[in-house]
């Protein structure tokens, strides 16, 4: 399915949930009772489409305000649907009770309960977190070292260069050892970021061991998965496709191709215990197995964590490990919930993060 095709389908939903919140609300708002006031219901989901569907060809500043609106509404949209089901009981339970004003009353009380979730939903979108862990390890390391981990940037319709540099600048105020992307750094479209310029802002990243990265969905629905790679390679970001690297004489990085549109034909290595082991994926298919085969460190993204509630509920039953961090016997496990979005600019009780790991070392007896 393409993108385009999604987003219509997408917008259509979107048009369908717009009439239903309209129905429901006009019981308890009498400014919404004459016809025409389903007008602007309609108007936002094609808002939405417009941004996602003409992203390359409306104007970028066109995009980005549509996108943000429209996207807004349809989280508004997607929480008066959720609401509809307890509207329906108490509208029903007015009728058998003969409570005229039970159905009216739940509607204001609905709306103003779907407004408070969209509208925390876009503040925690803006509002990243940063989760700090520490691994001690008798692996030989000769001194700690700082792993910075971000994934599902997502530069497109909804996120440019300001947001980049921000993002730039939370990296560096940690003093990163080593900065780890786990995909998805753009949107559906190589094109719109690259003439933005947004990914250029990564350039000013600064780890004296590297950068690395790996591929997302997003980055090769499209088929430029090839063209990002070059493009974000020649500013010293080093990507790791279904290969084992050495970091450096102690380290080692395995990095696995995207699971649904890259090539799964890279059989995961075993490696030697006296290494500190690093493994990255995208969608995190492979925890169990990577702490089987030697890992320390695992890291992937592309949940999101759900993104909002209650959608977690349902990657809970889809990955072993949904998000979060979490020690797997000798292997400290990170899932991120990603630090930017896709879609619809809300995410509600699973914000955006950036995750950094300590490693040090213990040192036995003799100071070894």
């Amino acid at each position: 399915m393409s993108f385009k095709f999604f987003f219509l389908i997408l917008t259509m939903l979107g048009l369908a949930g717009s009439f239903l919140a309209w129905f429901m609300y006009r019981t308890g708002f009498s400014v919404l009772k004459p016809w025409w006031t389903l007008v602007p219901f309609l108007i936002m989901p094609l808002l939405f489409g417009a941004a996602n569907v003409g992203l390359n060809v409306l104007p970028r500043g066109i995009v980005r305000n549509l996108a943000w609106a429209g996207g807004i509404w349809m989280g508004f949209v997607y929480y008066s649907f959720l609401l509809l089901a307890i509207y329906g009981v108490l509208w029903v339970l007015g009728r058998i009770c003969h409570w005229p004003n039970l159905a009216p009353n739940a509607a204001i009380s609905l709306f103003f309960v779907a407004v408070l979730s969209t509208g925390l939903g876009v503040y925690q979108c803006v509002h990243p977190n940063i989760r700090r862990y520490t691994l001690r390890t008798y692996k030989p390391i000769p001194q700690s070292y700082r792993i910075v981990f971000a994934s599902d940037l997502h530069f497109g319709a909804l996120f440019g260069k300001g947001y980049g540099r921000r993002f730039v600048e939370r990296i560096n105020q940690e003093r990163p050892d080593m900065v780890i992307l786990g995909g998805d750094l753009v949107d559906r479209s190589l094109d719109f970021a690259v003439r933005e310029g947004s990914l250029e802002t990564l350039r000013k990243i600064k780890a004296p061991v590297g950068v690395f990265a790996v591929m997302g969905n997003h980055d090769l629905a499209n088929g430029t998965g090839e063209q990002e790679r070059e493009y974000l390679e020649k500013m010293g970001i080093r990507f790791v496709v279904n290969e084992t690297i050495p970091i450096n004489s102690i380290m080692w990085l395995t990095g696995l191709d995207d699971y649904r549109f890259g090539k799964r034909d890279y059989a995961i290595p075993h490696m030697e215990t006296a290494k500190l082991n690093l493994f990255v994926e995208h969608e995190p298919r492979h925890v169990l197995e990577a702490g089987q085969k030697g890992y320390d460190l695992y890291f992937a993204g592309h949940t999101h964590g759900g993104q909002m509630v209650p959608l977690n509920l349902i990657t809970q039953q889809m990955y072993v490990q949904d998000h979060g961090t979490d020690p797997r016997g000798n292997m400290l496990s990170t899932v991120s919930t990603g630090y930017g979005l896709s879609f619809l600019p809300i995410r509600l009780g699973v914000p955006p993060e950036i995750v950094v790991v300590t490693v040090e070392p213990i040192k036995n007896k003799r100071g070894v």
